[in-house]
């Protein structure tokens, strides 16, 4: 597809996300959609208001009636959607750099368009075959304020006050307009830091992987923090660091939470996407569950094609019994009961029930129209290179060669940006990098052939 990545469209402001883009998206949802209503709202960016605005234009000009959430995170939205709307859209580039924007889609359930609505979506856009309604078929444009009850919503199906002490990190993103007041009418007692919406993101870079948010480490420590959540600049990711101020890898925060489901079902099936680890499986399997692997960006594709009571991917978690959307706002709430109804703080539950494993990733720069031939050369090399050490390779988003040690290495291409994601985990921390030296080598060198002969 040329406009959808993993996670709906984004792109650089002007080069690919633009008014006219938004309208036609507006123009093609208001055609696709069926039902009279279609629910948006925006993340803090600088550019959102005017998104918004152009897509507005568009599904008023279908005949849809327009529900406006206003500024929120992108989980409210998908709540919303399922309570108000017969669709969705949400304009946000999520994580990305303040220079970009995005759009995401979402159906009447809360779910986020699957890919082959993605497909249909993106030909309708193309073939402009819009819908025009008539002067009297032009209907409305409503405000909604939902914070309150989607806040009350999560704390009714979290059902539990605390006493923790939590250090909040919002990212200047839409996630503050909804965090605190959680946490606070939970009992925490919350402490903020980037939470005044700012679409320039002058805290810190909207992406919450641990380079970019290292330093609430030593800040936890200092104000003796229970817990630490901080989020992106839509707030659907989350990423956590423990009492002492140690960060939770994402996927001991998945396996945590994969045990707790698979445990409360008595088995049953999670879904977690390509780019996740041993841990997972090792603690689901011994809770009597499955492990499944999908691509990334599809964990609602994944929950309906395996009936799984739990889906993952890093820093994204999806809660089936409170909706099929992913929802940090959710999953900070049942960690936090987690962490109570234990008794013990957060890093000794996860060294007690959660197996280590060394994992490292990195990106590497690449053009988007060097991916495909990048990932062909690598995969080549790389086989040849691990040779019998190869168990199995997965071809879901990248290639994922599983070796017999128990390691595996993947390299996949980015679905929103220009860069090949490398990633590699193993037993030892010794046998992970002789790993990652030679994947991460092998995909940049592959890069830089390709651009030095003039492909690029």
């Amino acid at each position: 597809m040329k406009l959808f990545g993993t996670a709906g469209i984004r792109g650089t402001l002007w080069e690919k996300v633009t008014p006219e883009l938004a309208m036609d998206i507006g123009k093609a949802m208001g055609t696709y959609v069926d039902g009279e209503t279609v629910a948006v709202a925006r993340d803090g960016r600088t550019s959102s208001v005017m998104l918004q605005s152009a897509l507005i234009s568009g599904l008023l000009s279908t005949g849809k009636e327009v529900l406006d959430f206003g500024l929120i995170p992108t989980p409210a939205l998908a709540w919303g959607t399922r309570k108000y709307a017969d669709g969705g859209v949400m304009i946000t580039a999520s994580h990305n750099p303040p220079t970009d924007n995005g759009i995401k889609v979402f159906n009447g359930d809360g779910t986020e368009f699957y890919v082959e609505q993605e497909r249909e979506l993106e030909e309708l856009v193309f073939s402009k075959n819009f819908r025009k309604a008539q002067w009297d078929e032009i209907k409305g444009l409503k405000s909604l304020d939902i914070r309150d009850e989607y806040i009350k919503a999560v704390l009714d199906f979290v059902n539990h006050e605390t006493n923790l002490t939590v250090l909040y990190d919002g990212a200047n993103g839409a996630g503050s307009v909804v965090a605190p007041y959680l946490l606070r009418e939970m009992g925490a007692k919350v402490i903020s830091v980037n939470a005044h919406i700012d679409g320039h993101f002058p805290g810190r870079k909207p992406e919450p992987r641990y380079e970019n948010i290292a330093y609430l480490g030593e800040l936890a420590r200092t104000l003796g923090a229970d817990l630490v959540i901080a989020q992106d600049g839509d707030a659907d990711r989350i990423a956590v660091f423990d009492e002492k101020g140690q960060y939770v890898n994402e996927d001991a925060l998945i396996a945590l939470f994969a045990k707790l489901y698979v445990e409360e079902h008595g088995g049953g099936t999670v879904v977690v996407s390509i780019d996740t680890g041993s841990r997972i499986d090792h603690v689901v399997e011994e809770a009597g569950g499955k492990v499944v692997r999908i691509p990334l960006g599809q964990p609602h594709d994944g929950i309906k094609k395996y009936g799984a009571i739990f889906a993952a991917e890093p820093w994204k978690l999806v809660h089936p019994k409170f909706g099929p959307w992913i929802d940090s706002f959710v999953t900070m709430g049942l960690l936090i009961k987690l962490i109570d109804e234990r008794g013990k703080p957060l890093s000794q539950i996860i060294k007690e029930e959660i197996p280590t494993y060394y994992l490292t990733k990195k990106n590497v720069r690449c053009p988007d129209d060097l991916k495909k031939a990048v990932l062909e050369r690598a995969h080549r090399v790389l086989e040849e290179k691990l040779g019998d050490e190869i168990k199995e390779v997965l071809t879901i988003s990248g290639y994922r060669f599983q070796l017999k040690d128990g390691s595996w290495v993947l390299v996949r291409p980015s679905g929103t940006e220009p860069k090949i994601r490398v990633v590699v985990e193993a037993p030892s921390e010794k046998r992970r990098d002789e790993l990652f030296e030679l994947a991460y080598s092998v995909v940049a060198k592959e890069v830089e052939k390709l651009k030095q002969s003039g492909q690029a």
